[in-house]
């Protein structure tokens, strides 16, 4: 198994009146969106809209542009496939972002 223990901090921060729909994740290499469903379609259909929301609402696309930019550099990474729900997060590279 690749769990290991750790000593780990995290830096969250709470923005008051600022809806998100799922949890969503951001380095300085990617943003990501997270979905968690099943079947695991679901989960990738849940994370890729949040992602196309994201983009619209932080980086000034249009929906269309938005789904077309992921549909040619989106990335999907599965994190998780036990019961009850697969989670997998939708990402894309901030170099598209430029």
């Amino acid at each position: 198994a690749v769990e290991i223990p750790s000593t780990t901090t995290l830096h969250v921060d709470l923005i008051k009146g600022w809806p998100i729909h799922w949890p969503r994740l951001e380095n300085e290499r990617f943003i990501m969106s997270i979905g968690s469903a099943r079947p695991m379609e679901d989960a990738a259909r849940i994370a890729y809209r949040d992602l196309v929301r994201w983009l619209v609402a932080d980086y000034g696309f249009e929906e269309s542009e938005a789904y077309f930019l992921l549909t040619q550099a989106g990335r999907v990474r599965l994190g998780n496939m036990v019961d009850p729900k697969y989670t997998l997060g939708a990402s894309l590279l901030k170099a598209y972002l430029d």
